[in-house]
């Protein structure tokens, strides 16, 4: 159906600044973190959402270094993103 998934490594330069133009804008406002610590070791998920495990580097607030957090993928976001035309190689990027 002409559809091209393009890995991370093969992106060029162009593409790699609108990928992050797109997540700063419409990805990073709408996601929240769920911080993993000895106190609360695994938070509720949704049944049937999309979350990633993601680790963190630093220190929180309070001065603790927690190494891994839960991020929901909020259902307003689409699962699959298509670059505009000038940017890829084939009509849906």
């Amino acid at each position: 159906e002409g559809i091209r998934f393009l890995k991370r490594g093969d992106w060029s330069p162009a593409q790699r600044e609108w990928i992050s133009a797109f997540f700063f804008r419409e990805v990073m406002p709408v996601i929240t973190p769920i911080g993993l610590d000895p106190s609360h070791p695994f938070p509720r998920v949704l049944n049937k959402s999309l979350n990633f495990a993601v680790e963190l580097e630093g220190r929180d607030a309070s001065g603790r270094s927690s190494g891994a957090a839960i991020v929901q993928a909020p259902r307003v976001l689409p699962r699959v993103i298509r670059l505009p035309r000038e940017l890829g190689d084939s009509e849906y990027c």
